[in-house]
């Protein structure tokens, strides 16, 4: 568990390999975490001289307010042309994106034209959606909190192919996923709830989204150095930025950054994640959203709404998502949106009350220091006394959990069992359900959840850790699916060369028991296939492909059931009663491989 709370000691100890930090004037600013800005300098300072990690740039900006009290440019954004970063560099915002999203639906809102509360399909064309499964209505509020009960789509939502990338609500529909919840029932990060929602901007001004947000958010602002649409098109001088940027991944054997190409893949639901700009834009932006005087609204009450909890963690008043932006809690609470691309990460934190804000990018899509390091330096480390915690963590968290934001419906069903989570930690109970638990080196918030069929939960920020009693038979029989496929595999050569050498031994049903190893051979390299096929294809699996995976599985689930059924009925004849044990091997192998096509639906290919 403790990946994914901490933040190990060997990355607070790494940083920039050049750095050419500007600072405001008074560096004796006093930061949230009670540093100064100046500290905060050489904090980063001595990152850079204690390194021992290799990473490609960063860029660091802290604002306070109307100021912008530190501009730190780190590293290269072009190693091969020893190209630095610079105010000119720009980086993709990943999922910051989505706040566009979420400040143009509470201007909507502000106006009168949007109803947080209503049924967004009275805003969408007629039909749009064709998987849901449930009648409940979808609010735009479930947008915002992340709980309108989808699964992760399965189909491609990025395309290398500039001339391939289709129209918003093309898009959508392409990659509409399974509605595998009730809505606002369990809480799975959705990035496709989030494109929707920029559609349902589109829909309700009448103004194309990428349109809306120049006019409404960046032209206002001024951010001159930002775009928002997919290709990049809609800026010029952004879409030339961004094709001289490069990305890598630190490779720590060789203590050598790897190259990983210039990562231009093109986000078709793009108000997702596309957006790609400047620290300098990114800053701007960051201010605006702590101005009392909130420039991005006709009210500035419009703004305090906005950052006020929507969801929240247990029973507690301790805000969770604030109509789509996350409230993350530090030595302070902040607020804000990371994000993560093929191309890099970003980050975008502020505090309201300080009125300090900061702004992290990088070219590295598995991180790299600054993603983990900054933020505590800048707002301080979440201890259990900031919620009168203090003592000894006397509770104890247990159990195994599957991640909600997954594919539990489909060919991929198989997926949250392999990336599931094995809790023994002791916890501090910090009342209403909620829970911190971690170490110096960092802690993490969970709640409690009880869901309607009485199922268990934890809350963990944008997800649900979901409790899963059965987990150790379910990886079972999936370890078993696995293993008897090699078995059958070698069991089928050995077979052969007996064959071969006339060395066989003849046995009633032997035709038939060996289709069922073949077929369960067949079925695992499906398996295996259709993964691959998955990753490869940017994320995603297209309908046709998926269709063949299906049809293969439910053949080799047909032939495995025959074979076990085969052996069953030579058993129960008596025959070759010498060696029974080979019938009750086939039945028990072919029954693993039935029941393993079944309960994880690997035929069920038109789940998206």
């Amino acid at each position: 568990m403790k990946r994914i709370i901490a933040k190990s000691t060997a990355v607070l100890c790494a940083a920039a390999l050049f750095a050419v930090p500007v600072c405001a004037e008074d560096v004796s600013c006093v930061l949230p975490s009670g540093i100064t800005v100046g500290e905060f300098g050489s904090a980063l300072e001595k990152l850079e001289n204690d390194i021992n990690t290799p990473f490609a740039s960063a860029e660091v900006g802290i604002f306070g307010g109307g100021e912008i009290l530190y501009t730190g440019y780190f590293g290269k954004t072009d190693i091969e042309n020893d190209i630095p970063a610079d105010g000119n560099s720009v980086y993709e915002w990943g999922s910051i994106s989505k706040t566009f999203v979420w400040v143009s639906a509470m201007q909507l809102w502000e106006r009168g034209q949007l109803d947080l509360d209503a049924d967004i399909r009275t805003y969408l064309p007629e039909g749009f959606f064709q998987h849901l499964s449930f009648d409940e209505p979808i609010t735009f509020m479930n947008l915002m909190n992340h709980n309108a009960g989808w699964q992760e789509t399965i189909r491609p939502v990025e395309t290398k192919d500039e001339n391939a990338v289709l129209p918003l609500k093309e898009a959508l529909q392409a990659c509409e996923p399974a509605q595998i919840h009730r809505p606002g029932e369990v809480t799975a990060y959705s990035n496709y709830g989030a494109a929707l929602a920029g559609y349902v901007v589109e829909c309700v001004s009448g103004t194309d989204y990428c349109d809306y947000v120049h006019k409404n958010i960046l032209e206002p602002l001024r951010m001159s150095h930002t775009s928002v649409d997919p290709t990049h098109s809609d800026n010029p001088w952004v879409q030339e930025q961004r094709r001289k940027l490069k990305c890598y991944t630190a490779d720590a054997l060789s203590e050598k950054m790897t190259y990983l190409g210039h990562c231009l893949n093109y986000i078709m639901p793009y108000p997702a994640g596309a957006v790609t700009g400047t620290l300098a834009d990114m800053m701007i932006y960051g201010q605006a959203l702590v101005n009392d005087d909130a420039p991005l609204f006709r009210d500035p009450e419009t703004q305090k709404l906005l950052l006020t909890g929507t969801s929240f963690w247990g029973s507690s008043d301790i805000p969770n998502s604030c109509h789509g932006f996350w409230a993350e809690e530090y030595g302070v609470r902040t607020y804000g949106h990371s994000g993560a691309t093929n191309a890099g990460q970003a980050n975008l934190l502020f505090d309201p009350v300080s009125k300090t804000g900061l702004a992290v990018m990088i070219n590295e899509p598995n991180g790299n220091p600054f993603m983990y390091a900054v933020p505590e330096l800048v707002f301080g480390r979440l201890t259990p006394d900031r919620f009168a915690a203090g003592g000894t963590a006397d509770t104890k968290l247990t159990g195994y959990y599957t991640v909600s934001r997954s594919t539990y419906r489909g060919l991929f069903r198989f997926m949250p069992y392999l990336t599931a989570l094995s809790l023994d930690e002791p916890a501090y109970d910090i009342g209403n359900g909620v829970y911190l638990i971690g170490d110096e080196t960092g802690m993490q918030m969970l709640s409690d959840k009880t869901y309607p069929d009485g199922s268990k939960a934890l809350g963990y920020g944008s997800m649900e850790l979901i409790r899963d009693d059965a987990y150790i038979a379910e990886l079972l029989l999936l370890t078993l699916y696995a293993v008897f496929a090699a078995a059958a595999i070698y069991f089928i050569r050995i077979k052969r060369k007996l064959k071969k050498h006339k060395r066989s031994e003849p046995y009633s049903g032997s035709a038939v028991m060996t289709a069922g190893n073949v077929a369960l051979a067949v079925s695992v390299l499906a398996w295996i296939g259709s993964y691959v096929a998955y990753s490869a294809g940017n994320g995603g699996l297209l309908y046709p492909v998926g269709a063949v995976f299906g049809a293969v599985q439910m053949i080799c689930a047909a032939v495995s059931a025959v074979s076990a059924v085969g052996g069953i009925v030579s058993l129960a004849a008596g025959k070759n009663k010498t060696r029974p044990h080979r019938y009750i091997l086939n039945c028990a192998v072919n029954i693993i491989a039935v029941t393993a096509v079944a309960y994880f639906e690997m035929y069920m290919f038109w789940y998206c």
